[in-house]
């Protein structure tokens, strides 16, 4: 659960830190050459759907089309970089999430989080140490036994 709470702190901090980009929106540019020289200028772009759709046309791309939400300007400009940054926060933002998801998808099916293979502590270890030597002397005080036992047995029929 902390891990949770840690992933949902951060997605709170994320969207703290400035603006976050919408959903289904990424960078667009477009290249002008002028005078001999090539002019790259920027925009955002964001995914609408295509009203206006041929009906033969059942492509996963004809059912949207991309529409200029915001002009950004060069790359040097601060809309641009501004962008850049919220298009950052969105997509940190969204593997968070992703995250997130599948870990009380994890615990919503009853199984449990995996964790790392954690090495016993020394204390556990000495205390199993001393635990199978106990066993061991046992064993052998009755190996032991039985074996004088044995060896009275044989003296007692030699002697007769």
């Amino acid at each position: 659960m902390s891990t949770q709470l840690a992933i949902k702190a951060r997605i709170a901090q994320i969207k703290a830190s400035g603006p976050v980009a919408g959903p289904n929106t990424w960078i667009g540019y477009s290249t002008i050459t002028k005078k001999g020289k090539k002019y790259t200028y920027y925009r955002l772009m964001k995914a609408v759907l295509n009203t206006k759709k041929p009906e033969l046309d059942n492509s996963p791309k004809s059912k949207f089309k991309d529409k200029m939400a915001k002009y950004l300007g060069s790359k040097d400009s601060q809309a641009y970089k501004d962008m850049k940054k919220a298009i950052q926060r969105r997509n940190e933002i969204q593997r968070l999430e992703r995250k997130l998801r599948e870990m009380e998808k994890v615990v919503s099916e009853g199984q449990s989080v995996p964790r790392t293979n954690k090495q016993p502590s020394l204390t556990t270890l000495v205390k199993e140490l001393r635990r199978q030597i106990h066993s061991l002397q046992a064993e052998f005080r009755a190996k032991i036994e039985s074996l004088e036992q044995e060896l009275r047995q044989q003296l007692s029929t030699v002697q007769v």
